[in-house]
């Protein structure tokens, strides 16, 4: 990509900067919420599933400096921009990224992380328009990479250490998808879900959902979270969030 087709922007008010395409999907709020949920560990194994330019794994590096970050996508061009964006937060030597097909790969190995997040396309194939920006048709739709939803689950559990954990942040309203696939097989257990309000009062637009790799214990709904206040403003939790990279206990 030449400089013209890229932009720079930043996250967490500015303690985190990242190279992205000018054109087409960007990071935005879902990366740094799905980021914050995300359980961490000195040392733990951590892979970032459809990682992009990398913006949700590097808000986790700026909580733990010990992980070892794994991302992979498969964009190529998104793995060139998120390597320099781990240069760009001083995490080169905790971060790798990969350009993988999770339905053709063979270079991630199983059984080897205790950590898995993904933020993967919202859009069930042949139910909306693919955008024609390459880049923002993969990040939006299944069907232009051709992997469903039960395939990115499928994988992250070959990818999981026993008892690691999974979080994926996705649209409310896919939930009725999203739980009878995790619980299928009995892949995986004790499911938790936040609900993600954007005003008091609104239905839920996302939520993040986090489970075990063959661990169980009751569901949980936790209370809604609220992003922002009625005048627009982001609420007290939001700000910690957004601004000062504190963590969403789940």
């Amino acid at each position: 990509m030449t400089k013209s087709d890229v932009i720079e922007t930043t996250l967490l008010r500015g303690k985190i900067r990242l190279l992205q395409p000018a054109k087409g999907f960007h990071a935005s709020l879902d990366s740094v919420f799905l980021g914050a949920a995300v359980p961490v560990k000195d040392k733990w194994q951590v892979l970032d599933m459809g990682c992009g330019v990398g913006s949700a794994g590097l808000c986790i590096t700026s909580r733990n400096k010990s992980i070892y970050l794994t991302g992979i996508d498969i964009q190529d061009n998104l793995i060139d921009l998120a390597h320099q964006n781990a240069t760009l937060n001083h995490a080169s030597d905790m971060c790798r990224f990969f350009n993988v097909d999770i339905l053709n790969d063979k270079k991630i190995l199983n059984n080897c992380f205790n950590s898995i997040l993904m933020n993967p396309p919202y859009q069930e194939g042949g139910t909306h328009t693919a955008s024609p920006l390459k880049n923002k048709a993969l990040s939006h739709g299944e069907e232009a990479s051709g992997a469903t939803l039960k395939d990115w689950l499928k994988y992250a559990h070959a990818k999981l250490k026993q008892g690691g954990h999974l979080t994926m942040i996705h649209r409310a309203d896919r939930l009725d998808d999203i739980i009878p696939i995790l619980t299928a097989r009995r892949w995986f257990g004790s499911l938790v879900i936040q609900p993600l309000h954007s005003r008091a009062g609104d239905p839920a637009k996302r939520v993040i959902v986090q489970v075990r790799k063959e661990r169980y214990a009751s569901l949980v709904l936790k209370p809604a979270f609220i992003i922002h206040e009625k005048d627009g403003s982001y609420t007290r939790e939001a700000k910690a969030v957004l601004e000062d990279g504190a963590a969403i206990e789940m």
